[in-house]
């Protein structure tokens, strides 16, 4: 059983590197140009180049996949073009609302499912027990988006 939690765990390298490669290449083949967030539409090509320069998007796309990876395993992702501010207190302040919202509606979820079910529990067979069920087999059978 060890042998194949070890597998297992050192599967998850290539898949996890493979994903932050996907990831990178997709976000470098969107159409647009992230440097349109901060540089006004008739900025010289000199503005242009040194606003490349600063962000390292003037370097070629596997240096520029490695410098990222790099500050990626240290906790370093970098400003946020639009914002200017840390991504990372960005994702921070998002993730806090997330897991708020997330604990909510499963303390909300778990009441509920709790209360209905011993009512179904309770009255078994009748119309309470076959609502609380049609409505469960619903709930789980929609897609969560």
């Amino acid at each position: 059983m060890l042998v194949y939690l070890l597998k297992r765990l050192l599967a998850t390298v290539p898949i996890a590197l493979g994903v932050t490669v996907l990831c990178f290449l997709l976000v470098t083949i969107a159409p647009g140009d992230p440097l349109n967030a901060i540089a006004p539409a008739d900025a010289p090509a000199d503005v242009i180049s040194a606003l490349k320069a600063t962000y390292g998007l003037d370097r070629p796309l596997p240096v520029r996949y490695g410098l990222w990876l790099e500050r990626a395993l240290h906790g370093d992702l970098g400003a946020s073009i639009a914002s200017g501010r840390a991504v990372r207190s960005e994702v921070f302040a998002a993730v806090s609302n997330t897991l708020l919202l997330a604990g909510a509606a499963a303390a909300f979820g778990v009441t509920l499912g709790c209360l209905l079910g011993a009512l179904a529990g309770y009255r078994i067979g009748s119309a309470v027990d076959r609502l609380v069920s049609a409505v469960s087999v619903v709930g789980v059978s929609v897609p969560h988006y």
